[in-house]
């Protein structure tokens, strides 16, 4: 049976076009990218919704709390051998750094503590939870969250540290368009297929 991997993320996961905000192809997004590169003994489950955030409610869209929505993308999912988390870009509408540190604690515990959480008639993670815990690109300089995105990376590593997981950095490797100031376009997406297809790897 091939691994069931959960990617659970923003517009950056979902494949946002940058400036245009239609979706990007799926062979094109960073998900159908480390899909390619394992090949058929991974399952890469993409669920990425525009405008999510870790734990914060966003008054016009109910479905954009990232923790009201885990345990349903958790269930659909199931069974797991690992879930990639990437949030962090849209807490900054709501809260500074140190809040997002929060809200990706809260996720990561929740999806570690998930065949407790959520329990039925077989487990989430069947030989236990893995998380990879992934700090989001950085906005483009002059956007308006700009200055405190540079400080996500800080709070994923401190989160990661507290969960004892792993994590990685996704502006090693990916930027933001000009175009919008916040989304990937198809060059950004390869590489961070990439870097995440060989992280995956290393874990699973």
């Amino acid at each position: 049976m091939p691994k069931n991997i959960l990617c659970y993320g923003d517009s950056n996961t979902w494949g946002c076009t940058p400036g245009v905000l239609t979706r990007l192809p799926e062979d094109v997004r960073w998900t159908g990218v480390v899909s390619k590169i394992l090949g058929p003994e991974y399952r890469i489950i993409e669920d990425g919704i525009n405008g999510r955030s870790t734990i914060y409610d966003d008054p016009a869209n109910q479905c954009r709390n990232g923790l009201a929505g885990l345990g349903y993308s958790l269930y659909r999912a199931k069974p797991l051998d690992l879930a990639v988390v990437m949030l962090g870009t849209n807490d900054l509408n709501y809260t500074d750094p140190e809040g997002y540190r929060l809200g990706i604690t809260v996720i990561g515990k929740r999806i570690l503590g998930a065949n407790a959480f959520y329990p039925g008639t077989s487990k989430v993670f069947p030989d236990g939870p893995k998380l990879l815990l992934v700090s989001p690109i950085l906005l483009y300089p002059g956007a308006a969250s700009y200055e405190a995105s540079l400080r996500l990376a800080e709070m994923t590593e401190a989160a990661a540290k507290e969960l004892g997981v792993p994590w990685f950095d996704a502006a090693s490797c990916a930027e933001p368009s000009p175009l919008d100031l916040c989304h990937m376009d198809a060059e950004s997406h390869k590489k961070l297929g990439e870097a995440l297809a060989a992280e995956i790897l290393k874990l699973t």
